[in-house]
């Protein structure tokens, strides 16, 4: 439920390896790239090929009075989000019926710096879930927290592994019993589901480092 591609800018992980791991392992991927939907039409191909289904997502940017607040998860959409304030990406989420969840709220090496997602109180009740698994936060306090939040504030939640690179897919998933993508939805906002994940560790976060310097084309 949590997944990225070359199309980020900082990673290795083509759409087509995602489908071609994914059907081994029997996982069906949500890809949600940094505020673009460029790689759905490539991943709707290689859905077909490998006959495997995916999650339509984006991982979106949102600020509030300038300045930038965190990221939301959105899922089962149909057009892209770009980055704006937060209320308004709520609102265009809200249009297409799109699932929202905020991603690592509680991942304080996360930007904004320091502080984790800043505006989670003044939103819980505008959105559908939290992220309460990351695979790629570094501290198990962050994901202790976000499932905290979650089940003291009655919402559903998500996990993934936030994967940027081949070796990092399959750390994290959620474990839903649905015959269609819709009654994948449906049984996740009804909190009809499970999760089970691992953290990835440093070895992530180097590849990504070493990525935006450019040693992976």
């Amino acid at each position: 439920m949590h997944v990225h591609t070359i199309y980020s800018g900082h990673g290795s992980l083509r759409v087509k390896d995602i489908f071609k791991i994914y059907r081994a392992k029997g996982i069906v991927p949500a890809i949600t790239e940094h505020n673009t939907a460029k790689p759905w039409k490539e991943a709707e191909h290689y859905s077909k090929k490998y006959g495997l289904p995916f999650i339509k997502g984006e991982e979106i940017k949102v600020y509030h009075n300038g300045k930038l607040v965190g990221e939301i998860l959105g899922f089962f959409m149909n057009e892209e989000v770009k980055a704006a304030n937060v209320f308004e990406v709520i609102d265009r989420l809200r249009e297409q019926q799109a699932l929202i969840s905020v991603a690592h709220p509680f991942d304080v090496l996360r930007k904004p710096l320091f502080k984790g997602f800043l505006m989670l109180d003044e939103i819980k009740n505008k959105i559908d879930a939290i992220e309460v698994f990351n695979s790629r936060c570094w501290f198990l306090s962050a994901n202790e927290n976000a499932k905290h939040y979650a089940e003291k504030n009655k919402l559903a939640f998500t996990a993934g592994t936030d994967a940027h690179f081949p070796f990092e897919l399959g750390s994290a998933f959620l474990i839903v019993d649905a015959n269609s993508i819709e009654e994948v939805r449906k049984k996740i906002l009804a909190k009809k589901c499970s999760y089970w994940g691992e953290r990835n560790g440093l070895r992530a976060h180097l590849c990504t480092q070493l990525a935006k310097l450019g040693f992976f084309k």
